[in-house]
């Protein structure tokens, strides 16, 4: 498992910043439905079923993107 101390996600609400940062460090993460002021960050498996996404602004937000990282994402090489 890994470090979730490294993962640059507050446990709530995240800006684009940490999103892009999160999107750099693991090749099945995206920025999705880019709305501007508001988007989605997704994982996705290897055969690119959604596996989790959220809401940049949902209260809990980082919280639940981080658990399902940590046990579903695919760090860059």
């Amino acid at each position: 498992m890994q470090n979730t101390d490294d993962t640059p996600l507050p446990p709530g609400p995240f800006t684009r910043r940490q999103a892009e940062a999160v999107a750099a460090l693991y090749c099945n993460i995206t920025i999705e439905d880019d709305q501007g002021s508001h988007f989605r960050l997704a994982i996705r498996d290897r055969d690119s079923q959604l596996i989790w996404r959220a809401w940049n602004f949902e209260s809990d937000a980082g919280e639940w993107f981080t658990r399902y990282l940590v046990s579903h994402g695919l760090p860059r090489n």
